[in-house]
């Protein structure tokens, strides 16, 4: 069923170019996921661990397959239950963990356990443990060789870049680059990211209010050197981030501006050119704003769902647009 995308008003947000495409409801999840970490390997799109109601982590793992329209549940999984782990596929493998496996923010929930999956196999093997306790909100993103994890938090929040070698599997921490951008966050929880054509792009996140910044790390050994881009459209955490490795896409979020009163989810899907350093709007969610939401491009779709309501609840909705 192809739904019409319709324009909505979101307060606060900057006029930006529009590409508005229509959009069609997939079958829904087996159950109602937010908070999951997700992945597309061999044509697929995978979903792991989250939460299926108000803060119960889980551990399972779930595949949609788009040629059939069908979710599978894989069952449980080496992971322990978790809310908001992280996964980035590099050849054949997955490598996924972090997250925590409660909703009170205290040491004891904090997962900085890191898996290998082999999907051939089946095979789980342990690797070498995150070197943060900050594991919950980095946005991971991978190229041919490394993964990187970039910020995330506690109570406190960091921002620093890990980047893990899936060759030797070892974590370097990355030098801080931000701490000379002034007019940037000193460091961010809940933030999004991407590779795509090689390079390293972050931004949006939670800092006492909810940030609009857009950088390209650019990684060499042991250092980052950042590079300005264009902010995003309207400030926002937890919001969804794929790459098709020619364009970012960013779905959904949260704005947050540090009072109970001044708080939404936005609706719109965004598109980013890195060449042209620009953001176009390409479409609205059917049923309203979303956070915590999974996302992948298969095969020329952006395909986006799950995540939470307004009201908090964990959602099952899958949508796909053509690319």
């Amino acid at each position: 069923m192809l739904l019409a995308s319709v324009v909505l008003c979101s307060c606060g947000q900057p006029d930006i170019t529009e590409d508005l495409r229509s959009i069609e409801r997939c079958s829904e999840a087996p159950v109602a996921i937010s908070s999951a970490g997700c992945f597309a390997y061999e044509g697929k799109g995978y979903v792991i661990g989250g939460r299926t109601n108000s803060y119960t982590p889980t551990n399972h793992l779930y595949c949609y397959d788009p040629q059939r329209d069908e979710w599978s549940d894989l069952g449980e999984t080496a992971l322990k239950p978790c809310i908001r782990p992280r996964a980035a596929t590099v050849g054949d493998q997955v490598y996924m963990g972090l997250g925590m496996n409660g909703k009170v923010l205290i040491d004891s929930t904090y997962i900085r356990q890191w898996w290998r999956w082999t999907p051939a196999t089946n095979q789980w093997d342990t690797m070498a443990d995150y070197p943060s306790d900050r594991t919950v909100g980095p946005a991971v993103a991978a190229d041919e060789r490394y993964v990187y994890a970039c910020y995330g938090g506690k109570q406190n929040f960091e921002r620093w870049i890990f980047r893990y070698d899936t060759q030797t599997d070892e974590w370097t921490k990355m030098a801080d680059g931000l701490a000379r951008m002034a007019s940037y966050p000193p460091r961010a929880n809940s933030i999004t990211g991407a590779v795509c054509g090689g390079r390293l792009y972050i931004g949006s996140g939670y800092f006492r209010t909810s940030e609009d910044f857009w950088v390209e790390a650019e990684c060499r050994d042991d250092s980052v050197i950042w590079h300005r881009r264009t902010p995003l459209n309207g400030k926002r955490h937890n919001a969804v981030a794929a790459t098709d490795d020619r364009s970012i896409y960013i779905a959904g979020g949260h704005y947050y501006g540090g009072t109970l009163t001044t708080g939404m989810l936005y609706d719109d899907i965004l598109r980013y050119d890195p060449e042209k350093d620009r953001w176009t709007r390409i479409g609205h969610l059917p049923d309203g704003g979303r956070e915590n939401m999974t996302g992948w491009v298969i095969d020329g779709y952006l395909y986006i769902g799950l995540g939470n309501d307004r009201n908090n609840h964990p959602c099952a909705e899958l949508y796909r647009i053509a690319l």
